[in-house]
């Protein structure tokens, strides 16, 4: 069945060309301003318990979809258990249609625009690291770093939970995402701290699957040689593992290498190799930036279709549950 659930959820996903406000983070946060209420009125010995916030913040809501999946188990000949798991994933699914947003952005670009592209940017990603748009490059790697990010922890990360433990596995992850992104740039306490291990624990092997995945829909030789390079870096976050593999599955046709003569030091010819990128000039970077946008986001719809593809296979040999 899970196999049918994130077909139907991902084809869902895609018509739904609307940004599913209904569906956005804020019940996360209004959820942890309830409990922080509920948790000051406990006795001083459990208020002042530095774990219980942010485990009742994970467990909560994962035990209440739980037992909900227990309670409606064979109702209308399992029918709504499966209405119950399509509409999780797409709960967890990001709520902005990234496509849309994409082309609206690329519009702006075009046209020179760049501060309604960079404005476009922070209001749809509030990890933005910019506060203008007068650095080009930095805009342009910001908005591929949100592109990324978004198809990994709103997408990819869902799903591989989802298949290994279903919808709680999922939503359990969701939660500490959430969690994560609420503590980010912030001091984390002892507990805190505990559930960003969690998430980067949760994060590593998908990060490094999908990497896998980039090197199969896009250039297999420098995104594998890439993936093998920060596979067993531990410094590294998830994102800045998709992010690294990503641009080396985009092939030489997107990070040309020029060749340069120059003197040696005894008069002889030295060849010299220069990445493409910072050999363009301000007139080519705009076009080239576009251009590298829309393979990346051609990139992420091909390792969907490969995703989609495996589980077929597996739901085939009847692997699938």
């Amino acid at each position: 069945m899970k196999f049918l659930v994130i077909l139907l959820a991902l084809i869902i996903n895609h018509y739904w060309t609307r940004d599913r406000d209904v569906l956005n983070d804020k019940w996360f946060v209004k959820f942890q301003g309830w409990l922080a209420q509920r948790i000051s009125g406990l006795p001083a010995h459990l208020a002042q318990s530095r774990w219980l916030y942010p485990l009742l913040v994970l467990a909560l809501p994962t035990l209440t979809l739980g037992l909900l999946l227990v309670l409606i188990d064979g109702v209308a000949l399992g029918l709504m258990t499966l209405v119950i798991h399509v509409a999780v994933l797409l709960a967890l699914f990001d709520h902005v249609n990234v496509n849309g947003l994409t082309a609206r952005y690329l519009e702006s670009w075009r046209r020179g625009d760049y501060e309604s592209a960079f404005l476009l940017l922070q209001q749809r990603w509030h990890q933005v690291s910019l506060d203008n748009c007068d650095d080009r490059s930095r805009l342009h790697e910001e908005f591929c770093r949100f592109l990324l990010s978004s198809f990994f922890e709103r997408l990819f990360a869902v799903i591989f939970w989802y298949l290994l433990l279903g919808p709680v596995g999922a939503l359990f992850y969701h939660l500490g995402f959430l969690y994560r992104s609420r503590v980010s740039g912030h001091s984390v306490a002892a507990a805190s701290e505990l559930v960003l291990r969690l998430v980067y624990l949760l994060e590593w092997v998908p990060a490094r699957l999908l990497g896998l995945t980039f090197s199969l829909a896009g250039d297999f030789v420098a995104a594998f040689a890439r993936l093998r390079a920060v596979l067993l870096d531990l410094d590294r976050s998830a994102v800045s593992v998709v992010y690294a593999c990503a641009l080396a599955a985009l092939g030489s046709s997107q990070r040309t290498l020029l060749v340069r003569e120059e003197a040696g030091a005894v008069g002889e010819a030295t060849t010299v190799l220069i990445d493409a990128q910072d050999a363009l000039d301000e007139t080519a970077f705009g076009p080239y930036a576009g251009q590298q946008i829309e393979a990346l986001l051609a990139l992420l719809n091909r390792s969907q279709v490969i995703w989609v593809s495996a589980l077929a296979l597996l739901a085939l040999y009847g692997i699938d549950s």
